[in-house]
């Protein structure tokens, strides 16, 4: 009789992988819906937990712990949070705050620990880019048949409804889309190469038929500082820059001259900031966006300067904001600074401002070396976008700025780049002291 040998493949559950997919779709949420990315944060974190129960991971995660105290660098602006609740008045809307803000500890934790390699991490930056391609087609259609009622309201929200984070998020995409073609063009084939292009295409043509001004004005200043970063082989610091100001010159003319959606924004902010140094002889404040800023600006600076080293608390904002308004020349509404570094010194004062600066520097001087020069233009970006925002205010917002930071902050899990990673440590000091050169 002969004898017959069977085999029964057997499965073995892997959290960190369920972890891994649960966080490209939390990030290939945030452009398309708030409710699929809180809900794929909490079974990313639930995953998460559930590594521990393996002793393997138990013991990597906790060595992780040691051996990368640069991941505690953003939970620690959470703890300026608490303390910021120790002198407010309205605990609920500090509790509140400090719920929004829960990003800045679980995500660095988490993507800090999670193990994952090069490509892997390259296709949670590419989740994102993708997920707005899906973006840009629908601004094309919205834009095509003028459908007041697809653009949206702040219930039912839109491109054209979020368009300052939707713009920023556009992108980004552009430069994920960049830097994947530029690290990976020799094992791409051309199909691959191809659609990336057109992809990259679709998205910058979104951006301009968006007419998002912060994302627009960002993709000006981030090409030539791209384009230095990844081809220019000189370290000549002034023909460096000379070179980065002819390109964004050039670059930011011809967008202007170019397009009249990207025109029309930015000649609407020259005529919003002219009435507002006129007193708005022909139009309402209440509807100019740049004029509102400036009111802002000049609302809650005094703010600034009676609370200077701690700020108001956590949870104050609108409770010392509201009265500011009461008398405003032009009667415009209460609302928040609208330029995330001015809220943050009226929550936190100077002392906060310069503590959440350091941590966001110390965090940005510890980035994967494989993605230093992307992580440098996203957080270009996010400055560019904090001075007329107030980016981490909204859910988008800081699940953007925080989903990537952390993801800089992963050390791929390849034997073979630990020679490579100890011998980048040993000059990381230099390195990073000449990074603009």
């Amino acid at each position: 009789m002969a004898n017959f040998t069977t085999t029964t493949a057997t499965f073995k559950f892997n959290s960190e992988l369920i972890a891994y997919a649960f966080f490209a779709i939390f990030l290939a949420a945030i452009p398309l819906s708030k409710a699929v990315a809180s809900i794929a944060e909490v079974l990313l974190i639930i995953s998460w937990f559930i590594g521990f129960s393996d002793p393997e991971i138990r013991v990597r995660r906790i060595e992780t712990f040691k051996s990368a105290p640069f991941i505690f660098f953003f939970p620690m602006l959470l703890f300026m949070y608490f303390l910021g609740m120790s002198y407010t008045s309205d605990i609920r809307e500090g509790w509140s705050e400090i719920n929004m803000k829960h990003y800045f500890f679980t995500l660095p934790i988490i993507a800090g620990t999670l193990r994952m390699n090069r490509d892997q991490l390259r296709w949670l930056f590419l989740s994102f880019a993708l997920a707005n391609v899906l973006v840009a087609v629908s601004i094309y259609y919205i834009a095509a048949t003028d459908n007041i009622f697809l653009k949206g309201t702040p219930k039912i929200p839109s491109a054209f409804e979020q368009r300052p984070r939707a713009s920023l998020f556009l992108c980004f995409s552009i430069f994920i889309f960049f830097e994947y073609l530029f690290s990976k063009w020799r094992e791409l084939s051309n199909e691959a190469r191809t659609t990336l292009l057109i992809f990259m295409f679709m998205a910058l043509t979104g951006l301009v038929l968006l007419k998002g001004r912060i994302g627009q004005l960002s993709f000006v200043v981030l090409m030539p500082t791209f384009l230095l970063l990844y081809l220019q082989k000189s370290r000549k610091r002034f023909g460096k820059w000379l070179l980065a100001s002819t390109l964004g010159v050039v670059l930011g003319a011809g967008m202007y001259w170019g397009f009249e959606s990207v025109r029309q924004p930015f000649n609407e902010a020259w005529d919003e900031f002219q009435e507002s140094q006129h007193g708005y002889p022909s139009s309402e404040p209440t509807y100019s966006s740049i004029g509102q800023r400036i009111a802002f600006y000049q609302e809650y600076l005094p703010l600034v300067r009676n609370n200077l080293w701690l700020g108001v608390g956590t949870g104050d904002l609108i409770q010392a904001g509201t009265p500011l308004f009461e008398d405003q020349p032009y009667h415009i509404p209460f609302h928040k600074p609208h330029n995330q570094l001015l809220e943050t010194a009226v929550k936190f004062g100077l002392l906060g401002l310069v503590f959440f600066l350091a941590m966001w520097y110390f965090s940005l001087r510890n980035v994967y070396p494989g993605f230093r020069k992307l992580a440098y233009l996203f957080n270009l970006l996010l400055f560019i976008s904090m001075m007329a925002d107030s980016t981490l205010g909204t859910q988008a917002g800081i699940t953007f700025f925080m989903g990537f930071n952390a993801l800089f902050l992963v050390r791929p899990d390849e034997p073979l780049l630990s020679q490579i990673l100890t011998e980048e440590s040993k000059d990381q000091g230099e390195k990073q002291k000449n990074w603009l050169d």
